[in-house]
């Protein structure tokens, strides 16, 4: 019979132990990470639907991304997507003029950053380092028109 006791003390010992942690992980701090994580998850959705919207005007296929390690200072109430937006429509404008459609397909690659870093071109990667507040559309339509 002391070996069943033990092993009920034990097993309570656990289950409490299981209750204190789950308890701690629903602290103030676990409640900002869960809302982080949504709104990183509504930014992305954000930027697939702004991505899609590109595709549709150039005829092209991107691959989007947020770069989040560069955003780790990007203020909570300003939305990463749309400060980097503007770059995105810059490139829309090229696909707008005569030849811009076979110019933009050079294209396949889209990051926005949170650095400030504004635009650059890099193969068929076309990087926008955003910064609060901006949305870097003439930037970047004058890297393109230099560069495509």
């Amino acid at each position: 019979m002391g070996t069943v006791d033990a092993k009920r003390r034990l097993a309570a010992a656990f289950a409490a132990a299981a209750g204190l942690c789950a308890a701690m992980s629903f602290t103030p701090a676990s409640a900002q990470s869960l809302r982080e994580l949504r709104a990183r998850d509504a930014e992305e959705q954000a930027l697939d639907r702004e991505v899609a919207y590109t595709e549709s005007i150039c005829g092209i296929s991107l691959r989007a991304t947020i770069d989040w390690r560069s955003a780790a200072d990007w203020p909570s109430s300003a939305s990463l997507t749309n400060s980097c937006d503007g770059a995105l429509g810059a490139l829309e404008a090229i696909c707008r003029d005569a030849d811009g459609k076979s110019r933009a397909r050079r294209i396949n690659r889209f990051v926005c950053a949170g650095d400030g870093a504004g635009a650059s071109l890099r193969g068929g990667s076309l990087r926008y380092g955003a910064s609060p507040g901006g949305n870097g559309f003439s930037e970047t339509k004058a890297l393109l028109d230099s560069r495509l």
